[in-house]
């Protein structure tokens, strides 16, 4: 086992990546996912600040206008474009409204018939939960209002208007039903478990090419080439070094967050955190597989560093760690299909779905479709090798011939 000591040697001889990668990583999401709430114990509505600009006077403009101002902060904003400008940029008002001349008349017209809704004009700020819904709730009333001018073509637009005030005002009471006995999973615990995909990503294929890489030189290749040591054995101690790297920083991205989390994970099925610490686990083997790949393309630590980094905030970015695939376009939710982190982010919310998680089939293919991407990038590498080890000469037979002299 004198490789196997002296790859583990080679990776200790590194502690500023154990306190980079794995520690300051692991801290960082720790954090993240303490920072996030779980459901709140009161009400909370939150209402952004909101200015109306009604450039019609008409009854239906008036109506708008009151129900938008109702429903949020209300801020008041000069008709001008420098105040318009200024309360964008310095975010007075987070949603406004613009409502054109003529926009009752037209709007009643076009309804009457058949044709396009006028437009009006909204200027966001900033994106925000809120703000989507105070959009939501302006086409909302704009669409009520047309039903009823198409309903009652006799009524005019003030019983318009308060017939669609009168059907905005209805609410429905809606209250979380927990199924089975088993209490939902902490909002904070699965933020922390997606941020691990990256740090699991940095922290497994940074140390681990790093080993790869000082074994992989052709001078090492050499000498353990003229070793006693045969070297199949010698790559399976390199490869059982790796894992134990593997091993050590999937056990403590687990056991930070399990330390951490351990309150609210209380009476959480026990199924369905294992599922998501095995998922965890076939991540942490596709990381193993990326940095034994990054090991047979360079031996600079540098590249390895900055190569990690770049493809771990691409696939992260793209697997929905940093923003949900709900907020992004089409396109690139179509590519995130294309990265193992996509299919690890998908596990972990099937593994904690509230209707029954744990190792279900869903979670299963997940974690079939990552270890068969660590397979692919493993056997990208594999070849990567065959081809530097064909180059030494190893596969055409000993690069140590007998040389043959007269007799003298």
């Amino acid at each position: 086992m004198q490789v196997f000591k002296a790859a583990l040697k080679a990776f200790f001889r590194h502690p500023i990546y154990l306190l980079i990668y794995i520690v300051w990583l692991s801290c960082m999401g720790l954090f993240m996912g303490m920072s996030v709430s779980d459901v709140p114990s009161e009400e909370y509505i939150e209402r952004p600040n909101v200015a109306v600009i009604d450039r019609d006077g008409g009854e239906l403009s008036q109506g708008l206008a009151s129900f938008v101002l109702d429903n949020s902060v209300p801020v008041e904003i000069e008709d001008t474009e420098r105040a318009l400008q200024d309360a964008v940029m310095q975010e007075r008002a987070h949603y406004i409204v613009i409502i054109p001349e003529g926009f009752s008349d037209e709007f009643a017209k076009a309804a009457a018939d058949g044709k396009a809704m006028p437009e009006i004009q909204t200027v966001v700020s900033t994106q925000s939960a809120s703000v989507t819904m105070m959009d939501n709730l302006v086409d909302e009333y704009l669409n009520v209002a047309r039903t009823y001018t198409l309903a009652l073509p006799d009524d005019g637009q003030q019983q318009v208007v308060v017939r669609t005030d009168a059907a905005m005002k209805h609410s429905v009471d809606v209250s979380v039903v927990q199924i089975a006995e088993a209490p939902p999973v902490s909002h904070g615990y699965l933020l922390y478990l997606q941020f691990a995909s990256y740090t699991i990503l940095l922290s497994i294929a940074v140390c681990s090419a790093v080993v790869m890489s000082r074994f992989g030189s052709d001078e090492i290749r050499r000498r353990t080439g003229s070793s006693p040591i045969p070297q199949l054995s010698a790559n399976l101690q390199i490869a059982a070094a790796c894992f134990v790297i593997m091993l050590v920083c999937w056990a403590f991205v687990s056991v930070l967050g399990l330390a951490a989390f351990g309150s609210k994970l209380a009476g959480v099925d026990v199924a369905c955190i294992a599922s998501a610490l095995v998922t965890l686990f076939c991540y942490s083997l596709f990381g193993l597989a990326f940095g034994f790949f990054i090991g047979q393309l360079t031996s600079n630590e540098l590249v390895m560093n900055a190569a990690t980094n770049i493809v771990g905030l691409i696939i992260s970015f793209l697997g929905g760690v940093w923003v949900s695939l709900d907020l992004v376009g089409e396109p690139v939710a179509t590519v995130a299909k294309f990265t193992p982190t996509y299919y690890y982010n998908e596990a972990l919310h099937s593994a904690f779905d509230a209707s029954g998680g744990g190792f279900t089939p869903e979670v299963l293919a997940n974690m079939g479709i990552i270890c068969l991407f660590a397979l692919a990038v493993f056997a990208i590498g594999l070849a990567i090798s065959r081809v530097k080890v064909g180059r030494m000469g190893v596969w055409k037979g000993s690069s140590t011939k007998a040389s043959l002299r007269p007799a003298a």
